[in-house]
């Protein structure tokens, strides 16, 4: 995967990825009963929400329940002939393939993964299913187990845990947010909904839901490729700037002492621009672990914008915070150009954003030389 074309026609390849893989989902009949001698995914009639339509969807992508009808109801007889049922039941057994939520005492997790939000359905399928989805979704794309397993965890970060805090009532964050997300999966799915103020029967009901389990299942596929194809080969340039740091510091302690190595493994240089932030985060704490806490904590990344210039950016203290771990000087905030030169005392600064999470140079050494100053600042004060 990591010598994807990323030109326009690989775009349009992977796009036709996602509808081959959506294939199974638009064959699907939604119906209120059994049919006789078919097999079924059951699961809620009335109101639906994005957790049932993308747990039934990710079922739908695997070939054990490719030709299985999803049944729309509450009726305790007619689930009880399903294959699997997913939120509503009253009950989560994996072995019977029975997995609702909503059951008083509920408070399962993907703990093992390190997650501590509660599961919806989607969660749940995503839970036991998620790694034989992934694999089917990535077959002849040369991940091995270990790709896998930092794509599983990915793929639930970045995309089902939100629908499984949504799902539960659970708040992004603590206090008043400051803005209003207007849009998300389980919003749109939603909407699909027969409005309040318009006549819709039962039939109506389930040709919307299956174009809810269509749109979450365009959605995750779409994550799931993007995280293949664009994320995950950026891990081998991360690690390879990474280990570079270290060799950089080793060297600067034995021709400079302490005082540049420390500053030296604070700064990552990267080949070429990519999604470095998540893998560097990762990589580190792996490398924390490893060493006994003495691995680098990188402060700022390097790397070439498209016209050639270096950009300086402050690593965050989480893969999607706005929170850095060392911001750049406040007193360079808001520069630019020969005003910014002078105050950083570097020829050939282009900007700092007012907000200090980056900032540019015309050249990689003058980058460097921002970082350096930047972490030298903060030792003094």
């Amino acid at each position: 995967a990591s010598s994807v074309d990323m030109g326009p026609a690989a775009k349009r390849a992977r796009f036709a990825r996602i509808d081959n893989a959506l294939d199974a989902v638009r064959r699907t009949q939604v119906v209120r009963s059994l049919v006789v001698g078919g097999a079924a995914i059951g699961t809620h009639d009335g109101h639906f929400h994005c957790d049932e339509a993308l747990a039934c969807g990710m079922l739908k992508l695997l070939p054990a329940f490719a030709a299985h009808v999803v049944v729309r109801t509450r009726d305790p007889e007619l689930l009880s002939g399903c294959d699997a049922v997913v939120d509503v039941g009253g009950v989560y057994d994996h072995a019977a393939r029975r997995f609702d939520h909503h059951q008083r005492g509920f408070t399962h997790t993907l703990e093992e993964a390190g997650f501590a939000t509660k599961l919806s359905s989607a969660g749940l399928v995503y839970k036991h299913y998620g790694r034989e989805v992934l694999a089917a979704l990535t077959a002849g794309e040369g991940l091995d187990e270990g790709a896998l397993d930092v794509l599983y965890k990915k793929v639930y970060r970045d995309f089902v845990e939100h629908i499984d805090g949504i799902d539960n009532g659970i708040e992004a964050a603590q206090g008043e947010p400051n803005y209003s997300v207007s849009t998300t999966l389980s919003s749109r799915v939603g909407a699909l909904n027969p409005a309040w103020n318009e006549e819709a029967g039962p039939e109506d009901a389930n040709a919307l839901f299956k174009e809810a389990m269509e749109l979450a299942v365009r959605e995750f596929c779409a994550c799931v490729y993007g995280l293949v194809y664009e994320w995950w080969p950026a891990r081998q340039l991360v690690q390879r700037a990474l280990e570079a740091t270290v060799q950089a510091s080793a060297k600067a302690l034995v021709s400079q002492g302490k005082e540049a190595a420390d500053l030296e493994r604070q700064v990552l240089e990267l080949a070429q621009v990519c999604p470095w932030k998540s893998h560097l985060l990762d990589l580190e704490a792996e490398q924390h672990a490893a060493l006994e806490g003495e691995g680098p904590t990188v402060k700022y990344a390097l790397y070439a914008d498209d016209k050639g210039q270096w950009r300086v950016q402050a690593v965050p203290v989480a893969p999607e915070s706005f929170t850095s771990r060392l911001p750049l000087p406040e007193a360079w905030r808001g520069l630019r150009d020969e005003e910014l030169s002078a105050k950083a005392g570097i020829e050939g600064c282009v900007f700092v954003h007012a907000s200090g999470f980056i900032g540019g140079h015309k050249t990689k050494e003058g980058a460097r030389q921002l970082a350096l100053a930047a972490l030298k600042m903060a030792v003094a004060e």
